[in-house]
């Protein structure tokens, strides 16, 4: 009996130990967690009995399962016991453990677990700018904001770098994240090549233990653009000659060196600064300029712009000294076709007869020669700087084997010996009459004592007149020595032929400019009604004559002017002024020239259209500086430009006064 209630009493106290106590969960776990959270899950403990247990806590994540807390706990018979130790979630404390994860409460034999809830280590980034296209040296702003994947915002840190393909560029930032804020400034160095590039950022946070805990990527796309840094101009040929054709293009470079397309305006000038060609065209587009064929040996300027670059280059226009040949019947037709001054023997063989001519030709002239023989057929050949230029048989007539520059053969020619005669009669009485009466077109008052030392100048022969003066200019037709820019101008007497006949004393107004003139060291030429005064360099030692040049054109439109305001009999005169080019050679004061191109011929032609206006040239015009200002006018079809202003107008003031003292007296 007593056996039985022993046996009894031991399951009774075994079955309430095994019983009495319960776990009883009171909150779960939220659903999501960031590395650094703490999780709080209150339990409570009921026993029916008093009993003692360890209470134990684990995290079991993705089958893994790690102690997070232990105790012992005693419990009294229907007594309970609330628990709620703080769990944080620090690597420090739960090692790698994250994902899906519960945890365990243990309490002797009593275990309950929780419902199952995430552990997360990730920042989730959002970025902004204010743009995706940047130019190297510019400043880039990245705005962005970072936040847990539980939502709260991250408080860490943040960095950059810039990759393009799956290179590093090594251009770097960072900053703090604060309140899931961060911006991000830096920009890329000038030499930056053009392209796509990744901006890949990484936001994260760090624990006590400097540890990185949540952490989160993500990238940005941003493109660097193309910055035009230098303007090249690029010329096929650096030496060209007249007719050729120039090829020019210009080349935009970015910041790297390489090549741009863009809109590029070139002009090509000549050396005196006129515009021969003016375009837009695309960069890397060749623009083909044609070179005239009259070009004279030069250097021609291109001047180029695009994107607010601008830059200048030159070219040489080759010196081309060519002739053309051809024969005619029996004349030898020889024709300048080069840009300089062709002066060279050319050979001619007659048969086996050799013979030597002396070629003088300016630019675009030609000149013929008559060929004579025996009668009969001979080869005639032509030798230009040592090889043939022509090889033909031609029909000859004559006495002898002869060359010679075609005009009038006095040989064997009665009637034109007679008219040869006649002519010089005709000059020789003329003559006499002018002596016999001394009417000199450059007439002094015969108290001036002066004038009358003078009388050792130089004539210079006019249409029935002539003036005097110690700076005479002869022109030749064919001429060996220095080519140089001058200064001409040009005064037209219209009506010179009426004031021969009138009594006035216009004589000494034209030899009053003609003194001027030499004043400014000018050469003087005279063409039936026309005076040129020539400012050449080798007399006035300067470059610089064209303000000089347009300062007597100046007093000459003063000087007649004053004089028409008391003479009965106006002067008519035309002025011009103008700019080229002649061949010179001076012996003392005497200046023996040749005129290339047209000059004199054009000088003429302005002053002739010349209402007692100075009328300048575009070429004078082109070379004036600041200091005179030109008003551009058409005249009879031809471009000219007048005198709107002159500094200086004291001194013409004073000149002109002096003047007309003189006319008084």
């Amino acid at each position: 009996m007593k056996l039985r209630f022993f046996v009894l009493a031991v399951a009774l106290i075994f079955l309430m130990n095994y019983v009495s106590a319960e776990i009883v969960i009171l909150q779960s776990p939220s659903g999501l967690y960031n590395l650094g959270d703490i999780v709080s899950v209150p339990i409570k403990i009921t026993s029916l009995a008093a009993t003692g247990e360890v209470f134990s806590i684990n995290l079991i994540c993705n089958g893994a399962e790690i102690e997070l807390h232990r105790e012992y706990v005693l419990i009294q018979a229907g007594e309970e016991i609330e628990k709620n130790p703080p769990l944080p979630l620090i690597k420090g404390f739960i090692g790698n453990s994250k994902g899906a994860c519960g945890l365990k409460y243990v309490f002797g034999n009593e275990a309950k677990l929780t419902n199952e809830f995430t552990i997360s280590d990730l920042v989730m980034i959002n970025i902004s700018t204010s743009g995706n296209e940047f130019a190297p040296e510019q400043e880039i702003i990245v705005d962005g904001q970072a936040k847990k994947e539980n939502g709260k915002e991250a408080n860490g840190f943040v960095d950059m770098e810039l990759i393009q393909g799956n290179e590093s560029k090594n251009i770097f930032a960072s900053d703090t994240v604060k309140n899931g804020i961060f911006t991000l400034k830096f920009s890329v160095p000038e030499e930056t090549a053009s392209g796509q590039y990744l901006l890949k950022i990484n936001a994260y946070e760090k624990d006590s233990k400097s540890e990185i805990t949540n952490n989160g990527f993500a990238n940005y796309n941003i493109f660097i653009s193309q910055v035009p840094t230098s303007l090249e101009i690029f010329v096929e040929s650096q030496k060209l000659a007249p007719g050729e054709t120039a090829r020019v293009k210009t080349v935009l470079h970015d910041q790297t060196g390489v090549p741009m397309d863009a809109a590029s305006n070139i002009i090509v000038q000549n050396s005196r600064g006129k515009t021969i060609e003016q375009k837009e065209i695309a960069t890397n587009e060749f623009l083909e300029v044609q070179i005239p064929s009259d070009s004279l040996p030069s250097n021609w300027t291109i001047k180029a712009s695009s994107n607010q670059l601008a830059s200048e280059s030159k070219f040489e226009i080759k010196t081309v000294e060519k002739i053309k040949t051809e024969i005619i019947d029996k004349t030898l037709i020889v024709a300048n076709i080069g840009n300089v001054l062709y002066n060279h023997t050319v050979l001619v063989k007659v048969g086996e007869q050799p013979l030597n001519i002396d070629v003088l030709l300016d630019v675009g002239e030609s000149q013929k020669y008559t060929l004579s023989a025996p009668d009969g057929k001979y080869g005639v050949e032509v030798i230009v700087n040592g090889k043939s230029s022509i090889s033909e048989d031609v029909l000859l007539t004559g006495k002898a084997v002869d060359i010679r520059e075609s005009g009038i053969s006095l040989e064997n020619n009665t009637a034109v010996w007679i008219v040869v005669i006649l002519i010089l009669a005709f000059f020789g009485v003329k003559l006499f009459k002018k002596w016999h009466n001394k009417s000199f077109f450059g007439y002094v008052p015969s108290g001036n004592a002066k004038f009358r030392s003078e009388n050792k100048k130089e004539i210079v022969q006019l249409k029935k007149s002539s003036v005097i003066t110690r700076n005479k200019a002869e022109l030749e037709l064919s001429i060996k020595g220095d080519q140089q820019d001058v200064s001409v101008v040009c005064l037209k007497i219209k009506n010179i032929d009426k004031l021969k006949g009138s009594k006035t004393n216009y004589e000494g107004v034209l030899q009053e400019i003609v003194n001027v003139a030499e004043e400014q060291k000018a050469y003087i030429y005279g063409a039936q009604e026309n005076i040129f005064f020539i400012y050449a360099p080798t007399k006035t030692k300067t470059f610089r004559n064209e303000k000089t040049a347009i300062d007597l054109a100046q007093k000459i439109e003063q000087i007649i002017g004053a004089y028409n305001k008391l003479a009965k009999e106006k002067i008519l005169g035309g002025i011009s002024v103008d700019y080229g080019a002649i061949v010179a050679n001076s012996e003392g004061n005497m200046l023996k020239f040749m005129s290339l191109g047209t000059l004199m011929n054009s000088s003429k032609k302005l002053a002739s259209l010349s209402e007692g206006e100075a009328l300048l040239s575009e070429k004078i015009r082109d070379k004036l500086g600041s200091g005179i200002k030109t008003q551009k006018k058409e005249v009879a079809g031809t471009a000219a430009y007048t005198i709107r202003e002159i500094r200086d107008e004291e001194r013409s003031s004073e000149f002109i006064r002096r003047f007309l003292d003189r006319m008084e007296k």
